[in-house]
């Protein structure tokens, strides 16, 4: 009997009082790992939501900065060419002075030539044949050998 009266009475103790606080302290640790979990998701989405964002406004400046790039070398590029006919231009133009310059001495030097080629034959021609001959027959002379060389 006495087993029976103090099993009954254990036995309410623990249903009314223990369990209940077990039970209790469970689902108040139950519902506070619920909440951390969700709070962990709601981070977790927020972060990859960042994450993104992030990725997103990296890939607009690395964007941006190919655009920059690209537009750099273009207007390099450009100055380059401009240069380059610039100097292209300023070389063919000292080029073509200093064939008039070698075109102007070539013909003073072949005038100069001729004249001392007249001035030798006419010395020559009066020593061998003791005639003089007239300036405008050694210049026909000088000019057609000179014309048919």
């Amino acid at each position: 009997f006495w087993f029976w009266l103090a099993f009954g009475a254990l036995y309410i103790v623990l249903a009314a009082v223990v369990i209940p606080r077990f039970a209790k302290t469970l689902a108040d640790r139950k519902n506070a790992i619920e909440g951390d979990l969700r709070a962990a998701a709601e981070q977790t989405a927020a972060a990859q939501a960042a994450r993104q964002e992030a990725e997103k406004a990296q890939a607009e400046a690395r964007a941006q900065a190919r655009k920059t790039v690209e537009a750099a070398r273009h207007d390099h590029e450009a100055a380059a060419a401009k240069a380059e006919a610039a100097a292209t231009k300023k070389a063919n133009t000292k080029i073509a002075k200093a064939e008039e310059k070698i075109a102007a001495s070539r013909d003073a030097a072949l005038v100069s030539v001729n004249e001392t080629v007249g001035e030798l034959a006419g010395a020559i021609v009066e020593r061998v044949s003791g005639i003089k001959p007239t300036a405008k027959a050694l210049d026909t002379a000088v000019k057609s050998v000179a014309g048919a060389a």
